[in-house]
């Protein structure tokens, strides 16, 4: 299931990308929710009050009470891997998306021969990502975890503690190196002996710790900082 929502001032705008959406969602045959927005307020307010978890984000730029940028600026304090594509009149704001890394741009006036092209690409890297999964035994069984939903993994001797946003934790028996060579792709990094985080699940980096989305704070050792610092970087590219 793909949770999309479109944040813009103009009723049409939003009717027509709803419209659009559902069409192309229907014919790749992918599951999928769309929830609109008139303003960038609203939106921001239901990530700050955890209410608000979607897989992608149209918003406009330019609305009157709360700006698409300010939106995607305080929506990026809880979340750093939703997908935003800015739709807006103006090709002047473009370069101030870096920030926010925004994945692409959609000027109105190219809406009609422009966003099908730009939707799908959107569907092609979500679908991507979705399908990453790490999975292991536990007992009698057999759990895969979608990747990016884990935090981090933390090793005592030879078991391993999962921990996943939202509170839920598994245990499982592996070393600590083998579950790093298998996640060495997806952003993971070693950032303590002991700790094998997600480098996008990072909030900031601290003298001796990474404070995580939610606040958790997780042991850095000294010559683990560069290598987990360098993880953080190219994790919000």
């Amino acid at each position: 299931m793909i949770r999309i929502a479109v944040c813009d001032d103009e009723k049409e705008i939003r009717a027509y990308l709803t419209r659009q959406i559902n069409d192309i969602l229907a014919a790749e045959d992918i599951d999928g929710t769309v929830e609109c927005f008139s303003d960038g307020l609203p939106l921001a307010e239901a990530y700050e009050a955890r209410r608000a978890d979607f897989d992608l984000i149209l918003l406009d730029i330019t609305m009157k009470n709360c700006d698409g940028l300010t939106a995607a600026k305080r929506i990026r304090e809880f979340d750093r891997d939703v997908m935003i594509v800015f739709v807006t009149a103006s090709a002047e704001y473009v370069f101030s998306g870096y920030e926010v890394r925004a994945f692409r741009y959609l000027l109105k006036p190219e809406l009609v021969n422009g966003f099908a092209g730009v939707f799908r690409e959107c569907l092609r890297e979500l679908t991507k990502s979705n399908e990453v999964h790490y999975s292991f035994q536990t007992g009698n069984q057999t759990v895969s975890l979608p990747v990016k939903d884990i935090l981090y993994f933390e090793s005592d001797r030879r078991k391993i503690t999962v921990r996943l946003a939202g509170g839920r934790e598994y245990s499982f028996y592996e070393k600590l190196d083998t579950v790093e060579q298998a996640l060495k792709k997806q952003d993971f990094v070693r950032c303590h002996q002991s700790f094998l985080i997600n480098a996008k699940k990072i909030a900031s980096l601290g003298a001796g710790a990474a404070e995580l989305e939610g606040g958790e704070r997780i042991p850095v050792s000294k010559h683990r900082a560069k290598e987990t610092n360098d993880a953080f970087l190219w994790a919000m590219r």
